[in-house]
């Protein structure tokens, strides 16, 4: 993932050298899916499914024909597809897609603008997770807590050295990616954790109260 790309959930085969998704370059796929509504329910389907409209609409809110209209959207533009099993609303949706890359700094200013849309929408979402957690830590299991936690880095490197450097991490990441759309494979007693990697030029900031 590199300055310009963002990516959500990649997946490969199980001890497989990560392999990037393909980029998504269509404005109208990254617009369809920079709602927050629609980025809730491609992470319910990716954690919870295959699950149908109902299932969704509990969990993300919403009535029934409101979240049946976005699972429609997601799936114009492959992001959700059905499942075996079940008609209509009740059919099951499970993903589409493995892993989603886009470039907010696209050369055409159609698809920039969608990406970065996009990437505020999934910032945003990450950083609420992160804030919920920190407001709501002692609610969660003691060997949960004992392992969600934060670091930073400021490290001195060329762009190729940081370029491998995040191929090493996301190598080791990806030896969990197949739990991510076969349930059956998560250990009993598995959580969800959600692991935020960024990369960015190091600068020294004045705080927002010079006071403080």
């Amino acid at each position: 993932m590199t300055d310009a790309d963002r990516e959500q959930a990649p997946v490969a085969d199980p001890g497989a050298s990560y392999s990037a998704p393909p980029k998504v370059t269509d404005a109208r796929a990254l617009r369809a899916l920079a709602h927050p509504t629609r980025v809730a329910l491609l992470e319910a389907v990716a954690v919870s499914g295959p699950i149908t409209a109902t299932e969704a609409a509990r969990i993300v809110g919403g009535s029934v024909p409101n979240v049946s209209y976005h699972l429609r959207t997601l799936a114009k533009y492959g992001y959700v597809v059905e499942a075996e099993g079940g008609s209509g609303r009740e059919r099951p949706w499970k993903l589409g897609n493995t892993g989603i890359r886009f470039d907010a700094g696209a050369p055409d200013p159609t698809v920039s603008h969608a990406a970065h849309a996009l990437g505020e929408v999934l910032l945003d979402r990450w950083l609420g997770r992160l804030r919920h957690y920190q407001s709501h830590r002692e609610q969660y299991p003691a060997d949960v807590r004992a392992v969600s936690d934060s670091s930073q880095f400021v490290v001195f490197g060329t762009a190729a050295e940081i370029r491998e450097a995040q191929a090493g991490i996301t190598d080791i990441l990806m030896r969990f990616a197949d739990r991510l759309t076969d349930p059956a494979l998560r250990p009993e007693g598995s959580t969800p954790f959600e692991m935020l990697v960024f990369t960015h030029p190091f600068e020294t900031l004045a705080p927002a109260d010079p006071e403080a």
